[in-house]
């Protein structure tokens, strides 16, 4: 995903409901729009990479200057759609052309939303239109990050499950290992070729971020929260810390405590 193609209006937010028993004519997008439809229910037949393919709710569709919206459904099945209008700066893509929603629990409130809002004259469209497009574009980017974590080996996705869902990280490259069910050299190189590091940086990355939420939102001694994100004492935990940060861990916390 690219930098953002900030939008200057928000032109139009509505429901759409394809009819099931005559022929959608596609919209050609004009120059300096960018229509975004997404997928509330329904069926959609679309072309990607030279092959019609389904798609189901949750899918997103970025559709830029010179292109077509979605009108390929199902006759038994015809699509619903949040579909979004917007002014842009420029005629170019900022996201893949198909994304989706990463949390399907609140499509359908987000959905609703966007379109009470367009048509409530007390609300400024400036802000829904920031809204409204920087949240698209999360749930897009979020999604986006979890499809390339599926595409992940099993045994690299044991281990970064592992990492993701604890609460305290006082395991070891070789508890991942065993986890993941392959040996440690394997998993090494399993995080050379897909992540670029090896799992002792990826651990001790996610040690020192956990260490910074804790030492942020909480009161927590310094010396607890150096054990329970996996450091073998407090002074490999300030030296990690420092060469990190700047700083050791207790100005850090001064600094970025929000009732300081």
């Amino acid at each position: 995903m690219q930098g953002i193609n900030r939008p200057t209006e928000l032109l139009s937010a509505t429901i759409y409901l394809a009819p099931a028993n005559r022929p959608i004519k596609p919209v050609e997008i004009a120059g300096g729009t960018e229509i975004i439809e997404v997928l509330i229910g329904g069926r959609v037949y679309f072309e990607q990479n030279n092959e019609i393919k389904e798609f189901e709710r949750g899918t997103i569709f970025w559709h830029v200057a010179g292109e077509y919206t979605i009108f390929r459904t199902s006759s038994s099945d015809p699509y619903r759609c949040l579909a979004i209008r917007l002014r842009v700066p420029e005629d170019r893509r900022s996201v893949p052309r198909v994304t989706g929603w990463s949390d399907d629990a609140s499509l359908d409130a987000f959905a609703d939303e966007a379109v009470r809002r367009f048509h409530d004259e007390t609300i400024d469209r400036t802000y829904l239109c920031e809204y409204v497009h920087r949240r698209l574009f999360w749930e897009s980017y979020i999604y986006n990050r979890r499809s390339v974590a599926n595409a992940f080996p099993l045994p690299l996705s044991r281990a970064l499950s592992m990492l993701r869902d604890a609460a305290v990280l006082n395991f070891s490259v070789q508890d991942m290992a065993r986890h993941a069910g392959v040996s440690e050299p394997y998993l090494y190189a399993l995080f050379h070729k897909h992540l670029g590091v090896s799992p002792h940086q990826y651990l001790l990355n996610r040690r020192l971020r956990l260490a910074r939420i804790r030492l942020t939102g909480t009161d927590d001694n310094i010396k607890i929260i150096a054990e329970e994100c996996g450091f073998e004492n407090i002074e490999s935990f300030y030296r990690a810390f420092r060469r990190v940060s700047g700083m050791p861990p207790g100005e850090y916390r001064r600094r970025q405590q929000f009732n300081n």
